[in-house]
């Protein structure tokens, strides 16, 4: 590999500051890096403007902000904007966020302590328990970008592997049941971990800020809002040249349910989650008619030759939806198609679920003259049948 090739790949390794700040956030069915890389550099001019109406935690605007391009983001999940705002416009000064960590330190009070539930009991030790509680009541993440990057890294850290994070045993990407979770820990006698929550989230904060901020930081526009709503409101927007994202997967991901150990801690959710299918999407044409709304606000803020690039559930009963909304929606501009698969091993595997999974999809629509990759298929020629068939059902 020639040295300049080199160079550009180890700067997104966490021993620089591009690496360090984008890795912030963990987050169920994350973009990867690499992937989301490939697919800017390729498709969007230097001067270029990017849209991501689904963002997440934030790679796509975090990639095109440090590759020198503005960028606008979207979510309606108040964790996925924590997170992107976070590393994409961090507080200038960590010295800040750690005072206010010791500010949340001098709040906590004896009832914080104290378990509300037999999940708390046994998730987090009684001086961990103590100052989450104080961090709900003290930091105003909303308003404050001390505040937001103080709890934009510690939701990193709320529940991780035992020694990794603040809690028990838990997976860090994905918030688990509370009712198998404390079974799991009974069935082990597994105590949490009694540490010290300043000296633990001292030293994270430190090493964030260790390599300096990331380049362009402040640049990205990030919604904490629906984007069919924002998009369509804010007309002053600049007109995208790539609009690259990829929506929720109908009946499979549910970003409020995933997320319910961290919505707490921001105070934005209760103590044990409420079963609920809003986010999960299991009504068909519910879901059609979401992404019908927010892809053609994307488009009104896209210009004419602007390339879309999706990346979707190859199972039918989300790319069915997701190419017949596309299709209607972006006349003039050729669909294509391509078998993404699983190239690791998937999240959901990381949770017991070991069948089969049809992998992804990427879909590309773009104007006539842009140069396609190879492996991608017209979809003109391709029948609803074809699909499927593609998708392994």
């Amino acid at each position: 590999m020639r040295g300049g090739q080199s160079k550009e790949l180890d700067k997104w390794t966490a021993g620089c500051v591009e690496g360090r700040w984008c890795t912030l956030g963990p987050y169920y069915a994350m973009f990867p890096i690499q992937f989301a890389r490939s697919v800017i550099e390729r498709f969007c001019p230097e001067d270029g403007v990017i849209l991501d109406p689904f963002c997440g935690r934030g790679t796509v605007p975090y990639i095109a902000m440090v590759s020198g391009k503005r960028s606008i983001g979207c979510d309606i999940n108040p964790i996925a904007w924590l997170y992107s705002k976070t590393k994409t416009d961090p507080h200038r000064r960590h010295e800040d966020v750690l005072a206010r960590l010791r500010d949340v330190e001098r709040a906590v009070r004896p009832s914080d302590c104290k378990a509300e539930n037999e999940f708390q009991k046994w998730a987090w030790s009684s001086r961990v328990l103590g100052f989450l509680n104080a961090a709900r009541r003290e930091l105003n993440w909303s308003d404050h970008k001390a505040d937001r990057t103080l709890l934009g890294i510690m939701l990193g850290y709320v529940h991780a592997k035992r020694g990794g994070g603040l809690s028990n045993q838990l997976r860090q990407s994905k918030a688990m049941a509370p009712e198998y979770a404390v079974r799991w820990w009974k069935a082990r006698r597994l105590s949490p971990p009694d540490l010290d929550p300043v000296e633990f989230l001292s030293a994270r904060v430190k090493w964030r800020y260790a390599k300096g901020l990331p380049p362009g930081a402040g640049q990205p526009v990030i919604y904490r809002e629906d984007a069919g709503r924002i998009l369509n409101r804010r007309v002053d927007l600049p007109k995208a040249d790539l609009v690259f994202t990829s929506p929720p997967y109908r009946g499979v991901t549910n970003y409020q349910y995933d997320n319910w150990i961290r919505l707490w801690v921001a105070g934005r959710g209760p103590a044990l989650p409420i079963s609920t299918t809003e986010q999960r999407y299991e009504d068909t044409k519910r879901y059609e008619k979401m992404l019908s709304a927010v892809f053609d606000a994307a488009n009104a803020r896209a210009k004419r030759s602007a390339i879309f690039y999706v990346r979707t559930y190859a199972d039918p009963t989300t790319l069915l939806p997701t190419v017949n909304v596309l299709v209607a929606l972006l006349k003039g501009r050729r669909g294509y198609l391509r078998q993404a698969g699983f190239p690791l091993p998937t999240q959901t595997a990381l949770f017991g679920d070991q069948a089969t999974k049809p992998g992804d999809v990427d879909l590309l629509f773009a104007p006539d003259g842009v140069s396609i990759p190879r492996g991608f298929c017209g979809m003109e020629s391709r029948t609803a049948l074809t699909i499927m068939a593609t998708s392994g059902h």
